[in-house]
Order: C-alpha cells, then sequence, then structure tokens
C-alpha cells in the first residue's frame, strides 16, 4: 500500500446542505428537523444512507415516517474523523514534527499531553510545547474519513419510489428575540420586534421553513458553540421582507412560523421581524437610588422604563425573552442610550427595563447616626437627590433593610415593598433637590 504522508493541520472538511427542511428552534440550543427525502430503492427489500446531518445530532431521535414502505431497521454512524483521535492511535508510530522554526523533530511519538508532544529518537526523549509546533506530520493512510454522522437504513416497499420525512433533534441551533426601543423627546416610543437566529451546526440549511418556540422545553442543558461568525445576505433585507406576523400557541408556549423559506448556512446568524407591524407604545420613566441599611455613597440614578404589555397601549401580544436596545431619536439621526434584558411578558403585565444611569439626576446617602446595643440596633439616614435636568422627573428610592424592623420618623410615606424592601416614591421638578430622612429600628433575641 502506498504510504501518504498527512498533515494533522490542515485538513479540509466537506460538509453538505439540506434542501426544503422544516426546522422549529427552540431556546435550550435544540432544534427538531423535519427533512423530506426522496429516494428510489432497486428491490422490495433496499437500503438506504443519508449524511447530510449536523454534528450535533441527538442520537436516540431520528424517526424516517416513510409515506410507503416500511422500515426493518436503522443505524446512526457517528464515529466522525478527529486528528485527536488520530493522534492517540499514532501512539508508538513514526512521527515529525516540525516546529515553529521550521526544523523537523522525527522519533516515535510515546506520548501526549494538553501542555504537547514527546517523542522517542535513537538517542533522546523530547519534549515538544504546543506552543512551539507548527505541524505535526504521520506517515500512514487514513482510509474513508467520516466527517458527519450517517444514517442507513434497511427499508421494504413495494414501490420503486419511495418518499417520506426524516425527523430528528439537535443542538446547534438557537434564537432569541431583539427589541429596538426609539424613544423621542416627546410622545409615544417605536417599539420594533426581531428575532436573531443562529446555525452554528455543520450543515447548510438552504429553502428553510422556519418556526421559534418562545418557552424552556424540557431539562436540556444549552451548549455553548464556538466558531467563526458570518452573516448571511439574508439579514440585510430583514427589514424589508423577513417578518413573522403571526404567533400562535403551542400548549404552554408560543410559536412564531415565519412564512418564506429562508437560506442559513452553517455559522451564520440571521435577523427577522418576529411581529410586522412597528408599534407606538407609551411608557414610564423613573430615575431610581437603590441602597441597603449603612451605605453611604453618591451616584448617579439609574433610568428605569417602564411598557404595559395592554390593548390601551397597542401591545397586548405575548412578548419573548430577550435584549432590548434604547435609542434616542435627534435631529442628526439615531444614537444609541443603553441596554437590557426583557424577562417574558404576558399579555397585561408590564415589562421593566434598566438604561444605564443619568448624569444629571444625583442621589447622595448619608448615615447621620448609628446605635447598636446587644439585642438592637438603630440608624437615621439622610438621602438628598439632586434634578439638574430641564423637565419634572419622577423618582423611586429603593431602602433594603434586613431581618425584623420598624420605620420611625419618616419625612415622607413610603411603601412596604416586601419583607427587606421599602420603596419611597416622589416627583422632583426641574432643577430642585429634595432630602429624605427616616430611621429605621431592629430588635433580635
Amino acid at each position: 500500500m502506498k504510504n501518504t504522508m498527512i498533515s494533522i493541520l490542515i485538513i479540509s472538511l466537506a460538509f453538505g446542505q439540506s434542501e426544503n427542511a422544516t426546522m422549529t428552534i427552540y431556546k435550550n440550543g435544540y432544534a427538531l428537523v423535519k427533512q423530506p427525502v426522496d429516494w428510489s430503492i432497486r428491490n422490495s427489500s433496499g437500503e438506504v444512507e443519508y449524511s447530510v446531518l449536523p454534528e450535533g445530532i441527538k442520537e436516540s431521535s431520528p424517526y424516517l415516517n416513510l409515506q410507503s414502505g416500511q422500515v426493518i431497521n436503522q443505524k446512526l454512524v457517528s464515529n466522525l474523523f478527529s486528528a485527536s483521535i488520530l493522534l492517540k492511535e499514532s501512539l508508538g508510530d513514526a512521527v515529525t514534527i516540525t516546529t515553529i522554526d521550521d526544523e523537523n523533530e522525527k522519533g516515535k511519538l510515546i506520548a501526549i499531553s494538553p501542555d504537547g508532544y514527546t517523542i522517542q529518537t535513537n538517542r533522546d526523549v523530547i519534549i515538544l510545547k504546543k506552543e512551539q509546533v507548527k505541524k505535526v506530520t504521520l506517515r500512514k493512510v487514513v482510509e474513508n474519513p467520516q466527517f458527519r454522522p450517517s444514517l442507513l437504513w434497511k427499508i421494504s416497499s413495494n414501490d420503486y419510489h419511495v418518499t417520506g420525512d426524516l425527523v430528528y433533534m439537535s443542538r446547534g441551533f438557537d434564537w432569541d428575540a431583539v427589541y429596538r426601543m426609539v424613544v423621542p423627546d416627546y410622545g409615544p416610543a417605536t417599539l420594533i420586534i426581531e428575532a436573531y437566529i443562529s446555525n452554528t451546526s455543520s450543515i447548510d440549511f438552504n429553502n428553510l421553513k422556519l418556526q421559534l418556540i418562545e418557552g424552556l422545553v424540557g431539562e436540556q442543558t444549552k451548549p455553548q458553540f464556538r466558531g467563526n461568525r458570518k452573516f448571511s445576505s439574508s439579514a440585510m433585507v430583514a427589514e424589508s421582507s423577513m417578518q413573522f406576523p403571526n404567533q400562535s400557541s403551542l400548549g404552554d408556549y408560543h410559536l412564531y412560523p415565519y412564512p418564506e423559506r429562508v437560506d442559513i448556512g452553517k455559522n451564520e446568524h440571521i435577523t427577522v421581524r418576529l411581529y410586522e407591524k412597528e408599534f407606538e407604545i407609551e411608557y414610564s420613566k423613573t430615575y431610581v437610588f437603590k441602597n441597603a441599611e449603612r451605605i453611604q455613597k453618591e451616584e448617579p440614578l439609574e433610568i428605569e422604563y417602564q411598557i404595559n404589555n395592554t390593548i390601551d397601549n397597542n401591545l397586548n401580544i405575548p412578548l419573548p425573552q430577550g435584549r432590548i436596545e434604547l435609542y434616542q431619536s435627534t435631529e442628526g439621526g439615531l444614537e444609541f442610550t443603553g441596554e437590557d434584558q426583557v424577562k417574558q411578558t404576558p399579555k397585561g403585565e408590564t415589562a421593566t427595563i434598566t438604561a444605564g444611569r443619568s448624569f444629571d439626576v444625583i442621589g447622595k446617602r448619608k448615615v447621620l447616626n448609628f446605635e447598636r446595643q446587644r439585642k438592637s440596633e438603630e440608624a437615621s439616614i439622610e438621602v438628598l437627590i439632586k434634578n439638574k435636568r430641564d423637565e419634572k422627573i419622577t423618582v423611586r428610592l429603593e431602602e433594603q433593610i434586613r431581618g425584623d424592623w420598624v420605620i420611625k420618623e419618616a419625612s415622607d410615606n413610603y411603601i412596604k415593598r416586601d419583607a427587606s424592601t421599602i420603596h419611597i416614591p416622589f416627583s422632583l421638578n426641574a432643577g430642585k433637590e429634595k432630602t429624605i430622612t427616616y430611621t429605621y429600628r431592629k430588635e433580635w433575641n
């Protein structure tokens, strides 16, 4: 047999592409793929192989549903070629290691570790760290290397022409909602809701029908994927043609079907409209100062937006979990002003967004007095809020006090939010400041 030089670092893999499939993408890194198949078999008991499968296929999931015929047996072959496995199988074989200085070290490969390689020569044992290595060359033949999983079936059918659907689950797919909220100086904001879809699998999908599921299904752990990202040209036309105008319930989840077929290659990401229309919405804006017990500090206040997901606010739709980006509308165009995460927000509920801190609204908190005894403590707090803006604002103080406590001598009304939090809401005119004081007392046995 003729020997062939194999350079471990320059192996090129060729992957296939799926055609005309339907894919339902979940938010746990998995997708359900329904792949139409169309085969011709030579006799009533024929064998068929299909290899356009992603590396992340869930091994127990493939199911072949034939319109005519019967599956006698099915085998999944997933013993994929791996350079690391090849090296382990080559322990004891001859190897040539080329260093970054283009020097060749030849010998017997006797050890592999995360740090490097060890080879035995006629006289020496040479240890090479990975950062010193440019190329590893083995003198052997790899026969019929398998680069992607394949499925083998034995089929019984009276028809020469066999059609059906291959259904399987695979990791390597994900989606997330992306919100764009444009806030003008006055009047309602504009809310745009999109979906960011990722294919980090090992195959391309052409003419793909997409469905997105909002909600976590089962107990699958969301896997982490790496790889070079490139953006599909489809993403460039998302604003004009890619839209999910409808959504429906799927048991306890929400299903967003996309009406047109798309192409999405491996390591590609596309952005599409989740809802067709742009929503003109009202919102509330509050400046929030959060503190706890004996903390003393001076800092800008957080900016909080609240959006009512109601009919009166032109919404009343299932809002999926995702990232929201905030933009300010100016004479020069849009300017980015912050981002946050939006939780799943059902109809009739309120979405809360925190978008950075205000330069012109400052909070200062001081502990005026603190006394601690064996079974109690008491502290007097002063909070000063300064509004340097040219408009009236709404402010909310959030004070955390743990344990068994009571509030004494409060200068303003407060709301007991929960067992360890009080809220003090108020309005503050342009250019004004306000001082709030209170005393808390805690006792224990």
